[in-house]
């Protein structure tokens, strides 16, 4: 499973709560594109891994994705912009 720092997990978490109206129906969802990795706002996928924060789904992984991204972390910088490291 990717790591997510404290400070990701805030921004995701506020990104969600600001962009859908109801709680735990939608969150941001890791995506792969040719040119690496993206963000979106999707349903949580049954095979996807799920990264809550105070009891608000705000990260979903595909499954695929996990794995190749297993022992990764996902951070934001002070600008706002999510890094992988």
């Amino acid at each position: 499973m990717i790591n997510v720092s404290k400070d990701a997990l805030q921004v995701c978490r506020a990104t969600v709560q600001q962009l859908c109206m109801q709680i735990n129906t939608k969150c941001l969802r890791l995506i792969e594109q040719d040119e690496g990795v993206a963000l979106s706002i999707e349903l949580p996928r049954n095979d996807d891994q799920v990264v809550h924060d105070q009891g608000i789904a705000v990260l979903a992984v595909p499954e695929k994705s996990a794995r190749a991204l297993s022992g990764m972390t996902l951070d934001v910088m002070d600008d706002g912009t999510f890094v992988l490291s």
